[in-house]
């Protein structure tokens, strides 16, 4: 059974007492600039926590060190018993993951149909970086700012039936007396579409201040018609560290035979992403 979206439920009660701010935001640009700025302030990301994936192969737990750089670079580090079973990357045009426990390299081209075998969500690999860079992918569009159930909500509409809403909140302090320029809408909720639909979303909680900036603790991707729901929680989180050049180096372990994954159907039963981190309470 899937989980209720705890998100969702905020929203609606949040709702019920969500009076419009003061002075609100009529400018869609304005109000998204706060997200577009902290895309600056967190170029790099390195970020110790926990996964939980539920997908086709089931539920799946595990301790992961997740590694940043934008616009595209990703590095998911999964260990079990304090020994790395999997390592993931991205560079935005080609995914590896090592699977150590398995004893294979799978490499196959950065699309979703790919990434949704070897990392679990069917993503684009600059859409991954943004969501566990603590935000929403920003979509490049027509939009428009509204007020609805105590958010700022920016519609965008963009090409072919892409289309998104991010859902961001004001503080007490600011929705009774802050100006527009003065309030730092957060992201909180945000749903991306295509001409299908639905077909992702995010949930952005618990936020604390980072070397002043605000970050969610807890991030989650819900994905409904392809059965994936994943949360991730962190610990740990440092801004702009130092990494090391090889971090998103995508040689093939010694020893470890090299398969090339596709989108073809069942290229890559099960997902080794998924079966490589360990389930728990």
């Amino acid at each position: 059974m899937r989980r209720p979206s705890l998100g969702a439920l905020l929203l609606v009660m949040l709702g019920c007492t969500g009076r419009p701010p003061r002075y609100p935001i009529t400018d869609p640009a304005m109000a998204l600039r706060h997200v577009t700025a902290r895309e600056e302030r967190v170029h790099r990301l390195r970020a110790h926590g926990s996964a939980d994936h539920f997908g086709p192969q089931g539920r799946i737990r595990g301790e992961v060190y997740v590694f940043v750089e934008r616009p595209q670079s990703v590095r998911v580090d999964t260990r079990a018993f304090g020994t790395t079973v999997s390592t993931l990357l991205s560079d935005g045009h080609s995914l590896a993951m090592a699977d150590l426990r398995g004893g294979h390299f799978y490499v196959g081209d950065a699309r979703p149909c790919v990434a949704a075998q070897l990392l679990g969500i069917p993503m684009e690999s600059a859409e991954v970086v943004a969501v566990l860079a603590g935000g929403p992918p920003v979509l490049e569009g027509d939009r428009r700012i509204r007020w609805d159930d105590g958010h700022y909500v920016v519609d965008i509409a963009g090409r072919a039936g892409a289309g998104e809403s991010i859902w961001l909140e004001l503080t007490d302090a600011e929705r009774e007396g802050a100006r527009p320029e003065a309030q730092r809408p957060r992201p909180v909720h945000a749903e991306l579409r295509d001409a299908r639909g639905v077909r992702a979303v995010l949930t952005f909680e618990d936020y604390t201040e980072v070397d002043g900036v605000a970050f969610p603790r807890r991030v989650r991707v819900e994905m409904e018609r392809d059965g994936i729901d994943l949360v991730v929680r962190y610990r740990e989180i440092t801004l702009d560290p130092e990494l090391p050049e090889d971090v998103f180096d995508q040689t093939p372990n010694p020893g470890l035979p090299v398969t090339r994954v596709d989108c073809a159907a069942n290229a890559l039963p099960p997902s080794p992403a998924a079966a490589a981190a360990p389930a728990g309470p």
